[in-house]
């Protein structure tokens, strides 16, 4: 199991919320191995995209500015 450090865990809720509008588009209730190869490539797409965002956000709000 990964290991993540607090600020990876604090880009978690937006992770959630960039996947949840394709996630209704799939089905909640569809198994992850009935998705087809496009459904699963966007999710991966849109969960790294997204934690991509999110972390650059926290780490400039860290930045102490000079």
């Amino acid at each position: 199991m990964v290991e993540f450090d607090e600020e990876e865990t604090q880009a978690f809720p937006a992770v959630m919320r960039a996947l949840a509008p394709e996630m209704e588009r799939i089905g909640w209730d569809r198994p992850l191995g009935r998705l087809s190869q496009n459904n699963m490539h966007r999710l991966i797409v849109i969960t790294i995209e997204a934690f991509r965002i999110e972390m650059a956000e926290i780490a400039a709000q860290s930045e102490v500015p000079f």
